[in-house]
C-alpha cells in the first residue's frame, strides 16, 4: 500500500494583490522574517513580492517612467544640451567675425 505522491501533494496557495501589497508595507515596518512568520508564509517568497512591488521594471503606464529610464533620459539631454551650447558658442563667434569684417570694409 504505497502512497500516491499527488495526493501528498498540496496545491500552491494563491494570494491576491491586495495581500501581497499589505505583507509588503508590513515588511517595511517589522522586517521580512517576523512579517513571513506572522502571515504563514515563506521570506523568500515575501522577499520577491518585495522586489517586484518597490522596484517595478516595467512602466506602470506609457506615459510612466521608471527611475532607470528617467535616468537615460536624463543623460542623453544633458549630452544634447552640451552640444547645443557648443554650436551656439560657434555662431556666436561666428557671427562676431562676420560683423567685424563687414564693418571693416564699410570703412
Amino acid at each position: 500500500m504505497g502512497t500516491d505522491k499527488s495526493e501528498t501533494k498540496t496545491k500552491a496557495r494563491q494570494y491576491s494583490d491586495e495581500f501581497k501589497e499589505e505583507a509588503v508595507k508590513l515588511s517595511q515596518e517589522i522586517g521580512v522574517k517576523s512579517t513571513a512568520e506572522k502571515l504563514g508564509i515563506h521570506a523568500p517568497m515575501l522577499s520577491n513580492w518585495r522586489k517586484k512591488i518597490l522596484n517595478p521594471k516595467v512602466p506602470k503606464s506609457k506615459d510612466e517612467l521608471s527611475y532607470a529610464d528617467l535616468l537615460k533620459e536624463n543623460k542623453k539631454l544633458k549630452k544634447e544640451l552640451g552640444w547645443m551650447q557648443d554650436i551656439n558658442e560657434v555662431l556666436k563667434k561666428s557671427t562676431a567675425i562676420f560683423s567685424n569684417d563687414h564693418l571693416d570694409k564699410k570703412k
